[in-house]
């Protein structure tokens, strides 16, 4: 990590990679990664949401401005330019990873199947709780569905051994949506905590699927500081000034990820004792982008807007949810690589670039390999 700075599960999980990976036979070698898998939610989505019929969406990935950075053009990726799996993929001199419902698309060097507004948990478990979530929710189950159809349909019963040589899965990041629904639906703080272990469970049955197939290299990325999120300080604000931390973060919000994160290392640790020829490694979302806000201006940001939009209408957060991003009528920043927020709940291409940084070196030396 960049930071100088242990966060309370960054710390935690080096410690039971340690035990793990420090030994000689963890030696640098080429990792060999030739196909990438991606599943989650809108950080990741790189085109599916815009392909799934019946879906509305309230940030217009499919409008401009987004995608006017890199793409030149709105590409169903909810960012000015690439995302997080854009940068990994690259890191591994692959190819991006084209949307699964891209059905015209190659798929040679693996495929993107997140899709935006999904959830961890199948939408009948939230509607048990109270929680609606729209019909087109293609939940993390429908997306393993689409992985397993996908390898059926390219290596039948080599796939094992495809998975296992030379690919690498990303397993979200998961959550996000779960919880931001139901904060959304009026459920307060103590009541969403008691949904953290079903969704870090939906989570676990799901990496033991992908082992099942032979997946050998996992990266499980953990949910970011909700509090310093545009979105969650325009609709969640404190009317306690103690309420926000030294960066103007929500603290019960970004204390909710923290726990959320820390449950999921202890979860991953179980896994990787329960499977030990598997390298599973938890990918530190939450604690790459507090490296970016703690220290903005070494990373090119603007610390006088390190907590707006850069793409959005007023206010403190340049953020208001009847005007969003993609809207008509709403214009971007014109200097968003000095922006870490993008629409106010996703990043701009730069704050994605520097993240991946962090995660990627971070996630190297956890697989004991160099690209």
């Amino acid at each position: 990590m960049a930071s100088l700075c242990l966060h309370k599960e960054s710390f935690f999980l080096l410690v039971i990679t340690f035990a793990y990976f420090s030994s000689p036979s963890a030696a640098q070698t080429k990792c060999n990664i030739r196909s990438v898998y991606q599943l989650g939610d809108s950080l990741a989505d790189a085109g599916n949401v815009i392909r799934t019929p019946g879906a509305s969406i309230i940030f217009r990935a499919n409008q401009a401005p987004y995608g006017e950075t890199f793409f030149r053009r709105p590409t169903g990726r909810f960012s000015n330019g690439r995302i997080i799996i854009d940068y990994i993929s690259s890191a591994f001199k692959l190819s991006f990873l084209n949307a699964y419902l891209d059905r015209g698309a190659s798929f040679s060097q693996g495929v993107n199947f997140a899709v935006a507004g999904a959830t961890a948990l199948n939408s009948s478990f939230w509607a048990a709780r109270g929680i609606r979530l729209p019909t087109w929710n293609t939940p993390l189950a429908a997306q393993l569905g689409w992985f397993k159809s996908h390898l059926q349909s390219t290596c039948g019963s080599n796939c094992a051994q495809t998975l296992r040589s030379s690919s690498l899965i990303v397993m979200g990041e998961w959550g996000g949506n779960d919880y931001y629904n139901g904060f959304f639906q009026k459920k307060q703080l103590p009541e969403v905590r008691t949904y953290v272990p079903f969704v870090v469970a939906g989570i676990m049955k799901s990496i033991k699927d992908v082992i099942q197939l032979g997946a050998t290299r996992i990266l499980v990325p953990g949910i970011y500081p909700l509090g310093c999120l545009p979105l969650y300080l325009t609709s969640f604000p404190d009317s306690n000034a103690n309420g926000y931390d030294q960066l103007g973060c929500l603290r019960n919000y970004n204390d909710f990820a923290s726990y959320h994160n820390r449950y999921l290392t202890r979860g991953l640790a179980s896994l990787q004792r329960e499977f030990p020829n598997v390298r599973i490694v938890y990918g530190d979302y939450y604690g790459a982008l507090l490296t970016l806000l703690r220290s903005a201006s070494s990373f090119g940001f603007n610390q006088n807007t390190l907590l707006s939009a850069c793409c959005g209408t007023g206010g403190r957060y340049n953020f208001n949810f009847r005007t969003v991003c993609g809207s008509a009528s709403v214009r971007a920043c014109s200097n968003p690589a000095q922006y870490v927020h993008w629409d106010g709940i996703h990043l701009t291409d730069e704050a994605h670039r520097h993240m991946t940084d962090i995660v990627v070196k971070d996630m190297l030396s956890r697989f004991g390999c160099t690209v």
